[in-house]
């Protein structure tokens, strides 16, 4: 089975498993963080990674709520990169901006990952989202390609910042002020991968924020990159993104220079 279509079966069936709970009488917890969890997440995950111990047994699983770490990474190591549900906390409160993100990436020789494959499934529209290192990005089975270059005046963004610690907090508002002082349409919905699913689909120009996981951004980082945009850390360069660097600003690559310009 090719990995694409492993990863949209595997996608059709955790959200199944959302949308079964979707609006109902959900348990909610808080984790160590004051994020969300519900029975939601941990049903989706059990379904993602039930299939992948199947099919992958030799593989390496990194997942959010089971919170599995790969401290070895030897060089051609595959590892797949699970978030059963990203945006619990729209989901938990019935607003309808949901998904689930599935990657596989391979360890560089220094550790690092590189993904190979990814996809995301809208957990209420049910478009899905995938790409392969070099083949290209497609909703739905039509190919995507980012919003053309436009000036940030004129630019359609998504951004996120996460409650945390006032000091960190701060400055995320005030850098989210900076650039909304010169695009007035900015949109904050609390789903990265959903985010980065839209931005290379061209709905958005392009998508900040720090403070993510790896799981946040893996299959949504090489969405973008195979939809013709720029994905870079916050002080990297760009056309190269590290998953666990600080930050990350993706889009079409006028939209990136001048984010970028102000992180």
């Amino acid at each position: 089975m090719q990995i694409s279509t492993f990863i949209e079966e595997t996608l059709k069936l955790c959200r199944a498993e959302l949308l079964s709970r979707f609006r109902g009488d959900l348990d909610v917890r808080a984790k160590a963080d004051a994020s969300l969890v519900t029975e939601a997440d941990l049903a989706s995950e059990k379904v993602a990674l039930g299939r992948i111990k199947a099919a992958f047994p030799d593989d390496v699983i990194l997942s959010e709520e089971t919170h599995t770490s790969a401290p070895r990474r030897p060089k051609g190591v595959h590892v797949w990169i699970v978030d059963p549900l990203d945006g619990t906390t729209n989901f938990a409160n019935g607003y309808p901006y949901f998904c689930v993100s599935i990657a596989r990436g391979v360890f560089r020789a220094d550790g690092t990952v590189q993904v190979v494959a990814g996809g995301i499934i809208d957990g209420v529209g049910g478009k899905i989202y995938l790409a392969e290192a070099g083949c290209g990005a497609f909703v739905d089975g039509v190919k995507m390609q980012v919003r053309a270059d436009r000036t940030l005046a004129k630019a359609f963004l998504v951004t996120g910042f996460y409650f945390t610690a006032p000091e960190k907090l701060l400055p995320e508002v005030e850098r989210f002020a900076r650039i909304a002082r010169i695009c007035p349409a900015i949109r904050r919905d609390g789903a990265a991968a959903l985010d980065l699913a839209f931005v290379a689909e061209g709905v958005f120009d392009a998508f900040w924020e720090v403070g993510l996981q790896v799981w946040d951004v893996a299959a949504g980082s090489l969405l973008v990159s195979e939809a013709g945009g720029t994905v870079q850390n916050y002080s990297g360069t760009a056309g190269f993104y590290n998953l666990e660097a600080t930050g990350i600003v993706a889009g079409n690559s006028a939209t990136v220079a001048a984010i970028a310009g102000f992180l």
